[in-house]
């Protein structure tokens, strides 16, 4: 399961938001803690790098990519109409004009996953997106992916035991006890010790 949304999932699409090296030996990723997720993915043609042939995986992840790589694996397993009429009263973020690049996929997402803007009705398509606020949309993925494939109800089965970290608390720490419980893709920060580092950035090698 942790490989199926690490690699397959999100895998799939990091290409979206790479210029494209496929099975290549990247020159930056030796001793990373994802390295073997990383090369796994590259094998199956799922992650790509950059012209140099580096992967550079420290790099941060922002918000409109992540929601844009999420909604192309969904895609991947069930149909997505990114023309489909929303089935609810929703107001559009602002800071997210009709003509970006992302704006048809963050409409989908808004109206389908419902990630969080800001209080004043703002996306913040092109800032970082912090590890908890994407385990929080890889969530809302697999609750949706659920229900697309015909099962009865969202909710999430534990299917490993349940990773208790020290610096999340109220909803991180029930996400996190929820996702790593169900995939381990809630994970400690580099794959050491007992922190998860909600607030920091995601970087690629981690997405």
């Amino acid at each position: 399961m942790r490989s199926f949304l690490r690699v397959s999932i999100l895998g799939l699409a990091i290409a979206a938001i790479s210029p494209g090296i496929a099975k290549a030996q990247f020159t930056d990723i030796a001793g990373n803690p994802y390295e073997a997720e990383i090369k796994e993915a590259t094998a199956d043609n799922i992650v790509s790098g950059f012209p140099d042939g580096t992967f550079r995986p420290n790099e941060t992840v922002t918000r409109e990519q992540a929601v844009s790589v999420i909604v192309d694996a969904i895609s991947s397993i069930s149909p997505v109409d990114l023309n489909e009429n929303p089935s609810r009263s929703v107001r559009t973020f602002l800071d997210v004009p009709t003509d970006r690049w992302s704006a048809e996929k963050i409409a989908w997402a808004q109206w389908n996953l419902f990630p969080r803007g800001s209080a004043t009705g703002n996306f913040r398509p092109e800032q970082p997106i912090k590890r908890a606020e994407l385990v929080d949309f890889l969530r809302r993925t697999a609750g949706l992916l659920k229900i697309k494939l015909g099962k009865e109800s969202p909710a999430l089965t534990f299917n490993e035991d349940p990773i208790e970290f020290v610096d999340v608390y109220g909803y991180e720490k029930e996400l996190t006890l929820q996702m790593s419980a169900y995939c381990r893709v809630s994970s400690p920060i580099n794959e050491e010790r007992d922190k998860f580092d909600p607030e920091q950035y995601s970087t690629r090698d981690y997405t």
